[in-house]
């Protein structure tokens, strides 16, 4: 079974270390701008918006260009990322809410908690939805 599953994966694995490293630096982007906002004194929800949209532009432009390499449908493409990243926003503010005001954790740790799971499918998204 492994076996199996390492010859699906392992196509996509230079791709998928390329999305690391530009999503790393759209994820320092994107934490850096919060923890400076929240260091600043911005209410971290509003914070949270608002790193997500530059983590959202540096994502975006390192994906398409670097990432997949697809040069061409920028309006196509910045429909189906910004539609998902929507979705991902929600996710990432609602679970980043319960973290700090249910479960009482520090609002930078909470950050980071709340994007792992977002990390993790969008690789996927945007391989086979996003840029086809």
């Amino acid at each position: 079974m492994l076996t199996g599953m390492s010859r699906k994966f392992t196509p996509h694995l230079s791709k998928f270390i390329m999305y690391f490293l530009s999503g790393s630096t759209a994820a320092f982007a994107d934490i850096g701008s919060y923890l400076l906002m929240l260091h600043i004194g911005v209410w971290y929800i509003l914070a949270s918006v608002i790193s997500g949209i530059i983590g959202f532009f540096t994502a975006f432009l390192l994906h398409k260009y670097i990432v997949f390499q697809k040069k061409s449908k920028f309006l196509k493409h910045l429909r189906r990322y910004f539609m998902v990243d929507m979705v991902n926003l929600v996710i990432i503010t609602v679970f980043l809410y319960a973290l700090v005001d249910f479960w009482g954790i520090d609002p930078a740790i909470a950050k980071f908690v709340a994007l792992t799971p977002v990390v993790l499918w969008n690789f996927f998204i945007y391989r086979f939805v996003v840029y086809v």
